[in-house]
Parts: structure tokens; C-alpha cells; sequence
């Protein structure tokens, strides 16, 4: 690798015209310079692609197409972009100003390492004087495909590869409410490919109305997760068999009670019927489930995070921190 390697930095972007100058700023003015900023608007209704030009810097590259989703708007970026290295970024988060510059230095220390991700900080829009880190995850670098079989632990905001992994393992997957990142993460381990991770939160990311953390489109995001480890295991690599049965139990649940919040009853009760291995089960739990207000089962859900989190930040920290 060369000392200064060129760092494409992909960011997708629709509607966003309220954070994508955050975003982009991050980016900006990070201590790595040697970097393109690649901004693909998916056909954006307001003055998102306005904001972006509005930034007068010879980095970002702006491009637009027609609002197709997340995945074909990076995997456009993708395809234009020109670094050696290749990172992301949602329109929605930032950077911390070392991240790029933290991560390069890895994958040019360790040399057997094309992929790295590093720690990230998550905060509620509507509580933006509480800004959380998660404290329920084994981070570890080298082989992290049995923790991707637990969860999707691997943000893609945190996430930096070499333009050799996309050779290789190709684009990200383009079905819309899909967990493209957690797939993109699989696939990567599953090519053979170590990841590493630096000890450092180095992205913020933010949990807002409308994002893919919302509980509406959380039915589609788990039916898909289910397709897609159903589709992907069972596997085996190095000799070593990889199954999804624990990870595709977890996620039936979780799909089913995602389906009674949304009022999905039926749907519910063949999800958790699936999980359990009994339909008359599977009722049970569905029906006993939605014996509990709505109300409280969305409060509930949108705090689990918060749950498996700690504060490590107030209003003050926040502004300190970009």
C-alpha cells in the first residue's frame, strides 16, 4: 500500500437536506487528506443536491439518478469512485476527524487486514443531549464471522475496505429495506478476508423518525434477514461448518413481536410458531403479546438500544465532539 492512499468516501443521499452538510463536513475536515468525497442524491425532492454543491471543495464528486434506493445509490458511487481504499457514510451521520486517518494507519501497519472497522456513538434525534456507545458486543479483529451470526454488529459508517474486497466480493445487495450492510459484512468474512478494528469510536450515527431503525419497516427488514441467512448458510470455510439455526431463531422472534407492534397478528403468530417449532405456540405468544398496550411495546422497542448502551456523552461533550 502506498503511504498516502487515495480514500474514496461513499455517501448515499435522499431527502436530506436538513444533516447532509454535517455529513460532508465530517468528511471535509478530516486529519487524512488525501480523500474523495463520492455523493450519489437518489433523486432527492428538496434541496439536498443544492447543499451539496453549495460546498466548495475539489474532493466531492456529485452525481444524481433517479430514486431507487439505498444500495443502487452506493453501489453507483461504487462504481465511480477512483480511491484505493473505500469507506462509507449515511447522509444522517458524521465522522469523527480521525476516523479515516485512524483506520488507514491500521490497514498500513497490518498488512494481512483489507478490511477495518472501528467504534461508533449513537444518539436519539428527538434526545440529542444523550449520546450512547454500545457495551454488549465482543469487538474483536481477525475472524468475525461467528460474532456476524449473532448480530449485525459491524456499522457501516465504521466500516473501511480495499478496493481489492470489492473486486471481489462485488456490490451491495439492492432490495430495498434489506440488511445490505449486515450481508456486505458476511460476505466479506465469508470471501476469506480477516477484518479488523480499531479501538476507538470514530462515527456518530443517528436514530431519527424516518430511518431504517424505524418500527413500520421492521417486519420487512426481518423477513429479509431471514431470506438472507437462509440463502447464505449453512456454510463452511476453512473446514469449520457455519449455521444459522441460533441467529434465524433470535430473528423469527424478533419478527414476530415487530409484527404485533405494527398490529400484524397472524403474521406474528407464524413467525413465533416457525421460532418455536409449534403453531399452536406461535398463537399463544402472539395473542398473549398483543394483550400488551401498542403504545408501550414501541416504547419499549425503541429504548432496547438505549438498554444495551451506556451515556458517555451531554449537551457539552456533544458539541466538542464535531
Amino acid at each position: 500500500m502506498s503511504s498516502e492512499p487515495l480514500v474514496s468516501v461513499i455517501i448515499p443521499v435522499y431527502n436530506a437536506e436538513t444533516f447532509i452538510r454535517k455529513a460532508l463536513e465530517s468528511a471535509i475536515n478530516q486529519t487524512y487528506r488525501n480523500l474523495e468525497i463520492v455523493v450519489v442524491d437518489d433523486g432527492s425532492r428538496d434541496r439536498t443536491l443544492e447543499v451539496v454543491n453549495s460546498l466548495n471543495d475539489p474532493r466531492i464528486l456529485s452525481f444524481r439518478q433517479e430514486n431507487a434506493g439505498q444500495g443502487p445509490a452506493r453501489n453507483r458511487a461504487m462504481r465511480e469512485c477512483r480511491g484505493d481504499l473505500i469507506t462509507f457514510l449515511d447522509a444522517d451521520d458524521y465522522y469523527l476527524p480521525r476516523k479515516i486517518e485512524a483506520q488507514v494507519n491500521f490497514l498500513r501497519e497490518n498488512l494481512r487486514f483489507r478490511a477495518v472497522y472501528c467504534g461508533f456513538l449513537f444518539y436519539y434525534s428527538d434526545e440529542r443531549d444523550k449520546m450512547l456507545e454500545l457495551t454488549d458486543t465482543d469487538w474483536i479483529s481477525g475472524n468475525v464471522l461467528s460474532g456476524l451470526l449473532k448480530t449485525s454488529y459491524i456499522n457501516p459508517n465504521t466500516l473501511m475496505i480495499a478496493r481489492e474486497v470489492m473486486d471481489k466480493i462485488g456490490y451491495w445487495n439492492e432490495t430495498r429495506y434489506y440488511p445490505e450492510d449486515w450481508e456486505y459484512c458476511l460476505r466479506i468474512a465469508l470471501a476469506g478476508y480477516d477484518i479488523g478494528r480499531v479501538a476507538e469510536q470514530l462515527a456518530v450515527i443517528q436514530v431519527r423518525p424516518g430511518s431504517n431503525t424505524t418500527l413500520e419497516i421492521q417486519p420487512t427488514l426481518k423477513s429479509n434477514a431471514i431470506s438472507m441467512f437462509v440463502h447464505l448458510f449453512p456454510v463452511e470455510v476453512d473446514g469449520v461448518l457455519y449455521t444459522a439455526e441460533s441467529i434465524l431463531r433470535s430473528l423469527r422472534i424478533k419478527l414476530g413481536i415487530a409484527c404485533v407492534v405494527n398490529g400484524r397478528i397472524r403474521e406474528a403468530a407464524v413467525a413465533f410458531g416457525t421460532a418455536l417449532g409449534n403453531s399452536l405456540a406461535g398463537w399463544a405468544a402472539a395473542l398473549a403479546l398483543a394483550t400488551v398496550p401498542r403504545s408501550v411495546l414501541r416504547r419499549r422497542w425503541q429504548r432496547n438500544l438505549g438498554r444495551r448502551a451506556r451515556l458517555v456523552a451531554g449537551t457539552s461533550a456533544l458539541s466538542s465532539l464535531g
